[in-house]
């Protein structure tokens, strides 16, 4: 793997930008959080901290993290991982994970299959600050910064929000690359996690700027975007809910025959129960989805039946829900994945604004 000419110029085109970063006065307020955080990480990420790690501490991981910023109330995640996995379990698989002697893709893999509730975000965050010299940190902004750098078509990744450990191997291989480019054009001394502050800069300076030389009006989830993750995209829901207020619940039962992917519910006073239903489309039948949607549509409390999916699904499914009943019709809403996941960037976002208030503090102290 190599870097292509025009890789190569849209790296030295961002470095000004990068610079500036790091001659700023809030990039010691960065490097700051980085030390306490990967001192943290590194000592209860440990052999022997995992060994001994309590509920307590894992919730104080957890809560650390980037990928877990949109959740308002962190202590419900970390509740739903312990019911989810149980503490002995993560245990186990972030030992191997972190420490074993096998390559990262097989011990990646093997990690998300063993373990529910962790994306890429929050699996490669933590791999990252514990083994910055070796792994990258792959979420959206990165994702999106290569995109803008010109990898979309010798880096296909770039097109998917969550990887396979081959992928992630392929893509802490591209980091070395980019780390190296970097050195060049003045900026040695980085680790890997050091280049994803690079690629943030590039996401805020050249996605929001539009600073390419190139079409200037393509939005980047709709161009670059082409799979993604079921379960992930579910998370992503119920944390959105979560944070405006909603009781959230993952793979209910909400009617005889229906079990749904995610729900939020609304308590009006004395007078009952809101309901809104979410179903996500990724692979299998139209009709089952749709069937299950007239089920869920029986429990007299759901108000909206939401459909979650690609552009090109939701236009399949729209058109065979145009003729069914009008009652059904006009209950179903549709959105695109990529709205799911800018709706999230958002919320993220926010809550980092406001966390550096400290209105409140944390229960796990972070």
């Amino acid at each position: 793997m190599e870097l292509t000419t025009l890789q190569e110029q849209r790296i030295e085109q961002f470095v000004p930008t990068f610079k500036r970063y790091l001659e700023a006065t809030d990039r010691e307020a960065d490097l700051h959080e980085r030390h306490e955080r990967t001192e943290m990480l590194s000592r209860l990420l440990s052999a022997e901290g995992l060994e001994q790690m309590t509920e307590l501490e894992f919730g104080q991981v957890i809560s650390s993290l980037w990928a877990s910023l949109m959740w308002g109330n962190k202590g419900y995640l970390v509740e739903r991982l312990l019911n989810d996995n149980g503490l002995s379990q993560l245990q186990v698989s972030l030992r191997d994970l972190l420490w074993g002697n096998r390559t990262i893709a097989a011990r990646y893999d093997d990690f998300r299959k063993s373990i529910k509730g962790f994306g890429a975000g929050m699996i490669t965050e933590i791999l990252a600050f514990v083994h910055p010299e070796q792994f990258g940190l792959w979420n959206n902004k990165a994702r999106q910064a290569l995109f803008l750098l010109g990898f979309e078509e010798t880096f296909p990744t770039v097109k998917k929000s969550q990887i396979v450990g081959k992928e992630y191997e392929q893509f802490n291989a591209l980091m070395l690359l980019i780390q190296g480019e970097l050195a060049q054009q003045g900026l040695p001394e980085l680790d890997l996690l050091g280049i994803d502050y690079f690629l943030f800069e590039v996401w805020k300076a050249g996605w929001e700027s539009r600073e390419l030389t190139t079409d200037e009006t393509e939005q980047p989830e709709a161009t670059a975007l082409t799979d993604f993750d079921h379960d992930d995209m579910i998370e992503q829901i119920i944390a959105i809910g979560q944070w405006l207020g909603f009781e959230v619940h993952k793979e209910k039962p909400i009617a005889l025959g229906a079990k749904v992917d995610a729900v939020w519910q609304a308590r009006i006073a004395n007078l009952g129960v809101v309901t809104y239903v979410f179903e996500v489309q990724r692979r299998g039948s139209y009709d089952s989805l749709i069937l299950n949607l007239q089920r869920a549509q029986n429990n007299p409390s759901v108000q909206r039946l939401i459909v979650v999916a690609m552009p090109d699904d939701l236009t399949k499914i729209r058109r065979e829900i145009e003729t069914l009943s009008e009652s059904f019709r006009r209950s179903v809403g549709y959105m695109e994945v990529a709205e799911v996941m800018r709706a999230a960037e958002l919320v993220t976002e926010l809550t980092g604004i406001i966390n550096k208030l400290e209105l409140v503090k944390g229960e796990f102290g972070v």
